[in-house]
């Protein structure tokens, strides 16, 4: 694939697949004109070992979806190892990992559902109920906790910008999707705190 067929098929910005393959991240091969070229299988890879190639990018969400989870791999490669990953050891991480998977299905669910229909945040309070389990568990401060979902928080916003799909919304589309991210967010973190504050007082007891 060319450079504009890759980025088509990985649902990004010519200029960040570019990015990506320059810091030897994705594989790619130059012509003898200069030109990079991409293989889809590699591509597929990258997005996601264990899944099947993907068709044409077409369905919105779920383009945000892998573009979110390579913009999140690509944060982590691209910086040492925040302290609050390096906190959790490896059970602690597999389950933040299911945490993870949990939160993007149920945004991607959120963003579908009428704007009146609140039940999915139930299950966001569920999963930052668990996840003030998991960092007390650890030993982890709350500001630490706090800082992990807000850096998830602003790598999902970021990669709803990027896509172009996204970008070329209408301004009422875009601000929706936006508003959806950040209610489920709002939720996970205020319910992060309500939880942590409450486990962490009984175990002082």
């Amino acid at each position: 694939m060319t450079l504009s067929e890759a980025a088509e098929f990985l649902g990004v910005h010519p200029t960040t697949l570019r990015r990506w393959a320059d810091s030897g991240d994705i594989p790619f091969k130059l012509t003898p004109g200069g030109h990079r070229r991409f293989l889809r299988a590699e591509l597929v890879a990258y997005l996601d070992p264990e899944q099947t190639p993907p068709e044409v990018q077409d369905h919105t969400g779920r383009a945000w979806e892998n573009l979110a989870l390579v913009e999140t791999r690509q944060r982590l490669l691209e910086h040492p190892e925040p302290h609050w990953l390096m906190a959790f050891d490896r059970h602690h991480r597999d389950e933040k990992r299911e945490l993870g998977r949990r939160l993007m299905g149920l945004i991607m669910q959120h963003i579908s559902a009428p704007d009146h229909d609140d039940q999915l945040l139930i299950e966001a309070r569920s999963i930052a109920a668990r996840y003030a389990q998991n960092c007390v568990e650890a030993g982890l401060p709350a500001a630490d906790g706090i800082e992990a979902t807000a850096f998830f928080r602003d790598t999902l916003t970021e990669a709803a910008l990027q896509l172009p799909q996204l970008a070329d919304l209408e301004g009422e589309a875009q601000l929706r999707l936006l508003r959806k991210l950040n209610q489920v967010f709002n939720v996970v973190q205020v319910s992060f705190v309500e939880y942590y504050d409450a486990l962490s007082n009984r175990t002082e007891k």
